[in-house]
């Protein structure tokens, strides 16, 4: 316990605590004193979209670094600052720093320039005793990106605050598909219309529970519950087949596409989640496992990156199948290697119940690539055996 004697020091520069402190207990004479301790002269950490960071007392340099990829528009820096600091901002692809300058109350303006600051520094310090406003960033572009806030406190701040608010991570041009007012008279892919599905094949539907079902994660969120009816993977006739689009109610391509297939319209799992550039898909199969074992093994998965078309035969949509494309005029491309109707298949696989496996889908490439989660589903090429068409870039 503290005596009438203790004085008020702080623990360090960095710390807005105190503690009461005495000469009870010091080291006697001879014994090495403990170590000061000496705070980083920059701090960096992580300030994500939409939150704030609220600063006590602080001195030296902080940089925040907010992630922007998939984010484009006007971003803010919503400021309250009292003391003031110097701000600087930098994009990724910025050739160079903006130089914000200092920012805050003008009270202790002789303060910084008795540090040798220039007062031609000091010419936007709000009057008063702190400064209340924004920072306005405007970014055209979707690529990966970090901005990167350099914040340098010459005195001790007593307070400022900075709330970061940007623009909604850029949607995928196929969440917003719409099928066209007026039919068109060839085959071609409608444009936007591009995306990805997948089936699923088991070695036996009758090593398949009856209860089996499916649920869907797009970028860690549910999306979808499959019911084991919807689903149907106990089904010998069938083959069930995922489709992530925001269009209901079509079937694959008519003439060339496996009976099994086209048994049953694709499921359809909402895609207006996904954003530009990567998206993680994840799945579960649940089913009762005290009536069945724990693990169920799928003989192959497809992946197919399709598309909606006319069938001007049957006169009308249709999502494009991988297989004999020019029976469809190659959907509008040059041949079966070009088009955006491609496939990649998993090879076998014992999926456990309940557990998520993932993978990651590109809505810029079209591509499907392997995630990096604990249970990624290996991937390889499909051969022209199994009905691949060139097979889509790992």
């Amino acid at each position: 316990m503290a005596t009438s004697t203790g004085e008020v020091e702080k623990i360090n520069v960095r710390s807005p605590f105190y503690l009461t402190v005495d000469s009870e207990g010091a080291p006697s004479s001879g014994e090495p004193l403990p170590p000061d301790y000496n705070p980083p002269s920059t701090l960096t950490q992580p300030l994500p979209c939409g939150e704030q960071i609220n600063i006590g007392e602080d001195v030296g340099t902080r940089i925040y670094e907010v992630d922007v990829t998939d984010r484009s528009g006007d971003f803010r820096i919503n400021y309250t600052i009292y003391t003031p600091i110097k701000i600087t901002y930098q994009l990724t692809e910025d050739t160079s720093p903006t130089v914000i300058g200092y920012r805050g109350g003008d009270t202790r303006e002789e303060e910084l320039i008795e540090l040798g600051i220039p007062p031609s520094e000091l010419t936007n310090l709000a009057s008063g005793d702190f400064d209340n406003s924004y920072i306005q960033i405007t970014r055209t572009s979707d690529a990966e990106s970090t901005l990167t806030i350099t914040i340098e406190a010459p005195l001790d701040t007593d307070e400022y605050r900075l709330l970061m608010q940007c623009p909604d991570i850029t949607s995928a041009p196929e969440t917003v598909f719409s099928l066209p007012p007026t039919p068109p008279t060839d085959t071609n892919l409608l444009a936007d219309s591009q995306t990805i599905g997948f089936t699923l094949q088991v070695f036996s539907a009758s090593l398949v529970p009856d209860s089996t079902s499916m649920s869907v994660y797009i970028n860690d969120s549910l999306v979808s519950q499959i019911s084991p009816a919807s689903l149907n993977l106990n089904l010998l006739s069938v083959t069930p087949s995922i489709i992530f689009t925001n269009i209901s109610s079509l079937n694959w391509a008519s003439l060339v596409t496996p009976s099994k297939i086209r048994t049953q319209l694709p499921i359809v799992v909402d895609n207006s989640s996904f954003k530009v550039g990567d998206n993680k898909i994840a799945f579960k199969l649940n089913w009762d496992t005290s009536v069945f074992d724990s693990q169920i093994f799928l003989k192959l998965m497809e992946f197919i990156r399709t598309g909606i078309f006319r069938n001007t035969t049957d006169n009308e949509y249709q999502f494009a199948w991988h297989n004999y494309q020019g029976t469809y005029s190659f959907y509008g491309f040059t041949d079966k290697y070009d088009t955006e109707v491609r496939n990649i298949a998993n090879s076998s696989q014992l999926i456990s119940e309940d557990v998520m496996y993932s993978f990651i889908y590109n809505t810029t490439t079209k591509n499907v690539s392997a995630s990096t989660d604990t249970n990624p589903l290996p991937m390889y090429l499909s051969g022209e055996s199994s009905g691949a068409t060139g097979g889509i870039k790992v």
